[in-house]
């Protein structure tokens, strides 16, 4: 069962350390990395957005009350 195992062959500083391993790594950490980021700011402008609308949606609630007050008012200065 072991026997059909196979490990990489190891120089002294072991195969995660060769050149060309180090270069791999570096590249998917810099892809992982940027995904990362492009994530991360994507979440932003979308926080951004929902801020906005909630902004945009209070500003229509005092609207709507102002609207509705004034009007209360009227008809108790009329009646």
């Amino acid at each position: 069962m072991f026997s059909k195992l196979r490990f990489p062959s190891l120089s002294r500083a072991g195969a995660a350390w060769r050149p060309h391993n180090a270069r791999r790594r570096s590249r998917a950490a810099a892809g992982r990395l940027e995904a990362a980021v492009c994530g991360f700011e994507r979440s932003i402008v979308t926080l951004r957005k929902a801020a906005l609308d909630h902004v945009d949606s209070q500003d229509l609630a005092c609207l709507t009350l102002r609207v509705f007050l004034d009007r209360r008012s009227e008809r108790g200065r009329t009646a």
